[in-house]
């Protein structure tokens, strides 16, 4: 599910929050490509926050395939790490990763979803 709520931060993009699954493979392709899977906790057409069990190092490549909804083809791109933050007592950690190979289409497609318009 999917909540309605836009979020405008210091950050120079509207966020969305979400539970959009995602799937991460770090580059290049350490341990023969192992792929990790993930919840966004919210999105903007310029980058993903979201939580792992895992950690990535701060600008390490990744290869990432997010799934927005059942009967739309899955966004596959590559972005950066450009923060991560251990969560208070617990082995789990929220990681800001930016897009860096996104075509305009997506991009577009992500805005809309953010802004609930078609423009």
């Amino acid at each position: 599910m999917t909540v309605v709520r836009a979020v405008k931060e210091r950050r120079e993009f509207l966020r969305k929050d979400s539970d959009f699954p995602v799937q991460l493979r770090q580059m290049p392709q350490k341990s023969a490509g192992i792929i990790h899977y993930s919840m966004i906790n919210d999105f903007s057409e310029s980058g993903i926050q979201l939580s792992s069990f895992y950690f990535y190092p701060v600008n390490s490549k990744m290869i990432l395939e997010i799934f927005p909804s059942h009967d739309m083809e899955p966004i596959i791109t590559v972005g950066r790490v450009v923060w991560i933050e251990q969560v208070s007592h617990q082995e789990k950690y929220k990681v800001g990763i930016e897009f860096s190979e996104m075509n305009h289409e997506r991009r577009v497609y992500l805005k809309q979803m953010i802004t609930g318009s078609n423009a």
